[in-house]
C-alpha cells in the first residue's frame, strides 16, 4: 500500500496470459483452425470412399456455412449445398460481369488454384472459385460463396468467422476432392462404355446361336425378346467420320429413345425395336436411318458420305447377328446402287444380295459387258436404247406391249428393238440360259450406275 504523500505509483496487474489461445473477434483462433483441419480431413476421407459430389458439397456447405457448387466446363450445375435459396451462379455472373466472369475462371484454370471473386470480400462476405481438375484437365470449378454469419455448424464456430485464407484453403482443398470424385466418375462410366461395347460386340457377331449367354447379354442392354427389333448399319468414310458418327449417335438416341445404339470403328450400329404401340419394325428402322442420314446432311451437308443399310427383323437374341450381317450387305448395296445418303433395305435388294457376295466390283462389269457390250458400243453409235428397252422388257414380265407404255413408244418399235439386240449379242431371248444372262448383265450395270 502507497504512503500517503509520497510518489509511489501502484503497480499494474500484469494479465493472465490466456490458456485457450489467441482469440480474434470473438473467436477463439484454435479452434477455428482446428475446424478447419477437421474439415479438410473429412474431406480427404471423402476421396477414399465411394463418395459422390453431393457429400463433397454438403460437408463444406456446413463446414463453412456457405453456399456451394459444382459446376461443370459449361457453368452447367453438378452438385449444390448450402444456406439459403440463392441462385450461386447468378450471384457469380453479377458480380463479376460476364467478361469478368470468364476472366477469373481462365485464371482459375490456368493457375491451377483458388482464388476470390474481385468486388466482393470488400462487401462483407467473399465468393471463391476453384478448379476442379481430373488429370491435366480443368473439368469445373468449385464455388463457394456469400457465408452466413448466424449459421453456426456443429463445431460451435461460425462459419463467417473463417479468414478468406482459411476459406480459400478449404475449397481448394474441396475442389481436389471433387477431382478425385469427378475421375472415378469417369473410370467407371467409361468402364461401363466399354463392358456395354463388347456386349454389343458379342451380339452383333455371335455364331453359336445356342449360346445361353447371348440372352443374357441382350437383356443387359434392354432388348426385349419376341418385340421385333431391326439392325440399322450406318456407315461414314472420311476425315469427318468421327463427327458423322457423334451425329448419328445423338440423332438416333433422340428419335428412338429405347433403341441400342453403339458406336464401331467404322459405322454405328442400332438395333431398331418396333413401335410401342404395335406397328413394323422394319418401317421404324428406315425412319430411324432417315432421320439419322438427315440430322448429318443439316449439320454437315448432304455431299458427307454416308449412307444406311436396314436388315429383316429378328425377334430373338440369337438373330441379332443375322440381322446386322443384313443391314451390312444393304449398307455395301446402298453404296454401290445409290451412292451417298441412301436408305436401302435387304428386304429390297433381291437378287443383288447374291451380287453382292463378288468380292471385286470390276468381275461384275466384266461379266456384263461381255454380253451386252456389243450393245453398249452401237448405243454410243447410233443412240438407240437398247439396254432400256431390255430392261424394261424383263421388268414388265418380257411383255412388249407393256414395255412400250412404259418407254412411251409403239409396241413394233419395242418388237424392233429386240430383233436387233438378239442380232448384235449373238443371243435369243427365247432361250432361258441366254434371257437369263442378259436380264443380270442389266441388274450389274444399273446397280454400278453406269453403262460405259
Amino acid at each position: 500500500m502507497a504512503v500517503p504523500g509520497s510518489t509511489a505509483r501502484t503497480p499494474r496487474p500484469v494479465p493472465a496470459r490466456p490458456t485457450a489461445g489467441r482469440r480474434f473477434g470473438g473467436v477463439d483462433e484454435a479452434a477455428v483452425l482446428r475446424r478447419v483441419v477437421s474439415m479438410c480431413g473429412h474431406l480427404s476421407a471423402l476421396a477414399s470412399q465411394s463418395s459422390e459430389l453431393a457429400d463433397v458439397v454438403t460437408l463444406l456447405a456446413d463446414g463453412a456455412a456457405a453456399g456451394v457448387v459444382v459446376l461443370d466446363r459449361r457453368l452447367d450445375v453438378l452438385a449444390r449445398a448450402g444456406v439459403g435459396d440463392r441462385d450461386i451462379v447468378s450471384a457469380l455472373r453479377d458480380q463479376a460481369g460476364v467478361t469478368g466472369l470468364q476472366t477469373v475462371l481462365a485464371a482459375a484454370a490456368r493457375n491451377r488454384r483458388a482464388l476470390t471473386v474481385p468486388g466482393t470480400a470488400g462487401a462483407g462476405s467473399a465468393t471463391i472459385v476453384a478448379p476442379v481438375s481430373v488429370g491435366e484437365d480443368v473439368s469445373g470449378y468449385l464455388v463457394t460463396t456469400t457465408p452466413c454469419p448466424s449459421a453456426v455448424p456443429a463445431s460451435g464456430v461460425p462459419g463467417g468467422e473463417l479468414t478468406e485464407d482459411m476459406r480459400l484453403l478449404v475449397t481448394e482443398h474441396a475442389a481436389m476432392v471433387c477431382g478425385v470424385v469427378l475421375g472415378r466418375e469417369l473410370v467407371v462410366t467409361a468402364a461401363a462404355g466399354r463392358a456395354r461395347q463388347e456386349l454389343v460386340e458379342g451380339l452383333l457377331l455371335a455364331r453359336d446361336r445356342d449360346d445361353p449367354e447371348i440372352d443374357r447379354w441382350a437383356q443387359h442392354l434392354g432388348f426385349e425378346p419376341g418385340r421385333g427389333y431391326c439392325a440399322v448399319a450406318i456407315g461414314a468414310a472420311g476425315d469427318r467420320a468421327a463427327l458423322v458418327f457423334g451425329t448419328v449417335e445423338a440423332a438416333a438416341a433422340r428419335l428412338v429413345p429405347d433403341a441400342i445404339v453403339a458406336t464401331r470403328t467404322d459405322e454405328v450400329v442400332a438395333l431398331v425395336p418396333a413401335p410401342p404401340g404395335g406397328g413394323s419394325p422394319v418401317d421404324a428402322a428406315r425412319a430411324l436411318a432417315a432421320g439419322c442420314l438427315g440430322a448429318t446432311a443439316g449439320r454437315m451437308g448432304r455431299r458427307t458420305p454416308v449412307a444406311a443399310g436396314v436388315g429383316n427383323p429378328c425377334t430373338s437374341a440369337a438373330e441379332i447377328s443375322r440381322s446386322y450381317t443384313e443391314a451390312r450387305h444393304a449398307l455395301l448395296a446402298g453404296e454401290r446402287l445409290g451412292g451417298t445418303g441412301s436408305v436401302t433395305a435387304f428386304a429390297d435388294l433381291g437378287i443383288h444380295r447374291l451380287l453382292l457376295r463378288v468380292p471385286d466390283v470390276a468381275d461384275l462389269r466384266g461379266f456384263a459387258e461381255e454380253v451386252v457390250g456389243a450393245l453398249i458400243a452401237e448405243e454410243r453409235n447410233g443412240g438407240m436404247e437398247y439396254l432400256a428397252t431390255l430392261s424394261a422388257y424383263f421388268e414388265h414380265n418380257n411383255s412388249p406391249r407393256r414395255a412400250a407404255e412404259k418407254l412411251h413408244v409403239h409396241p413394233n418399235t419395242v418388237s424392233y428393238r429386240l430383233r436387233r439386240i438378239e442380232e448384235i449379242t449373238g443371243l435369243s431371248l427365247d432361250v432361258r440360259r441366254d434371257r437369263l444372262m442378259a436380264e443380270v448383265a442389266v441388274e450389274i450395270l444399273d446397280a454400278l450406275g453406269g453403262r460405259r
